[in-house]
Order: structure tokens, then C-alpha cells, then sequence
């Protein structure tokens, strides 16, 4: 059973690493229109490591919400019998 303080920290975690990716992104727009190439990269490679976890998060979420629905089923039909 997965625990459900692992789904918790999976659901709230998504919007969050969303937020900071805009952020992370709207910090590099202006960064750069400012004339600070070397700042805009490293912004840009900051916001690119945010969405590779706020894709791990979706994946996982994914996965946690798939085996709890699995477990939840065979639980049911056992109780059915």
C-alpha cells in the first residue's frame, strides 16, 4: 500500500514546480532583456531542470494514482464474493 502522505506530497508538489517553472522563465525573459546573456542561461538551465521534476512528478503521480486504483479494486471484488 502506497502511503497516502506520498500521494499528498505528489499532488501539491505539481502546481508548485509549475509556478517556479513560469517564474524561473519570466526571470529568464527579463534577465535577458536586460543584456545578461550569462544570467538568462543559467535561468534557462534552472527552468529546464524544474520541468524535468515537475515531469518526474506528473509521471509518478501517474503511477502512485494507478496502483492505488489497482489495490483499491482488488479489494472490492474480494469483499464482493
Amino acid at each position: 500500500m502506497i502511503p497516502r502522505r506520498v500521494l499528498t506530497t505528489l499532488v501539491f508538489a505539481l502546481p508548485l514546480l509549475v509556478f517556479a517553472f513560469a517564474v524561473v522563465m519570466g526571470a529568464a525573459a527579463l534577465t535577458q532583456a536586460m543584456q545578461d546573456e550569462p544570467g538568462a542561461r543559467a535561468l534557462r538551465w534552472i527552468a529546464a531542470g524544474v520541468l524535468v521534476l515537475a515531469v518526474t512528478d506528473m509521471l509518478l503521480l501517474l503511477c502512485v494514482l494507478g496502483l492505488k486504483a489497482l489495490f483499491d479494486d482488488d479489494h472490492t471484488d474480494a469483499g464482493d464474493g
